[in-house]
């Protein structure tokens, strides 16, 4: 069962297989098969495109479930071997969001929670599946065509897909000023994960891992925990921003015309 399950939790040092020829093949594959669609649906009613948005969620919805599903049985069959650790087997890494989200964008039909959901998918989550498909992917320990690598893969590339056909169809019409409630959500979000990880000695949203830049590593080793969250909260929201008015500008360029305030 160790092949469908990563070992990244269970042994840092193993091998990684990022930025290897199949890695790089399997995500180039899967983003044109993504961006084909994105344009190939641009012409299409919202219904129908609406439909195709569904199923793409829930098929991501049941690769995630599956892999921590899996995990969850191997620790009550064998705990010898898997020991259930509530600090990293559960989907609530940044790029599991889309899951929780998306219902949010679709099935909800209050405008100001759709907008800020929506806003969330394409300027936060998007950037999140890009960044992670090539950093983050495939897990420690296997190569990007075992069961445990395309399983990463695809819902990292899903987490992509998903919101770029939401844009390009204009699904979800992004404008200027939606950057305040998607922004919003995305710290909301970040704080009530943060509790989560304060409470158990988690590290879900990277609020303490990783931080070995020198400034980083003298902030927040200086200062209370609740600061130091909110300063990687706050450089969330930035980046975030940033990304928003990079979408609308380039939305300017390809002849749309630029939202106001």
């Amino acid at each position: 069962m160790d092949f469908f399950i990563s070992k990244d939790w269970l042994n840092r040092n193993l091998e990684s297989y990022a930025f290897k020829f199949d890695h790089i093949l399997l995500v180039v594959i899967l983003l044109l098969i993504g961006f084909f669609a994105a344009f190939y649906l641009m012409k299409k009613d919202k219904k129908k495109v609406e439909i195709v948005l569904i199923v793409l969620w829930i098929v991501y919805t049941i690769s995630m479930l599956s892999y921590y599903c899996l995990l969850w049985s191997l620790c009550i069959a064998k705990p010898n071997e898997y020991q259930f650790n509530i600090s990293s087997m559960l989907p609530l890494h940044s790029c599991n969001m889309l899951m929780f989200v998306f219902p949010l964008a679709v099935f909800v039909k209050n405008k100001i929670i759709r907008t800020a959901a929506s806003n969330f998918l394409v300027v936060v989550n998007m950037i999140m599946g890009f960044i992670t498909l090539f950093v983050g992917c495939p897990p420690v320990g296997y190569s990007a065509f075992s069961f445990s690598g395309v399983h990463s893969i695809l819902y990292h590339a899903l987490d992509v897909i998903i919101p770029l056909i939401m844009l390009t169809t204009r699904y979800y019409d992004l404008k200027k000023n939606d950057v305040y409630y998607g922004m919003s959500l995305f710290g909301i979000l970040a704080l009530a994960v943060w509790i989560f990880d304060a409470t158990t000695g988690s590290d879900y949203f990277y609020h303490y891992d990783g931080h070995t830049f020198p400034v980083f590593k003298f902030i927040s080793e200086n200062v209370p925990a609740i600061v130091w969250t909110l300063i990687i909260v706050s450089c969330y929201v930035i980046t975030g921003v940033v990304v928003h008015i990079g979408v609308v500008f380039a939305k300017y360029l390809v002849g749309d015309t630029l939202p106001h305030l």
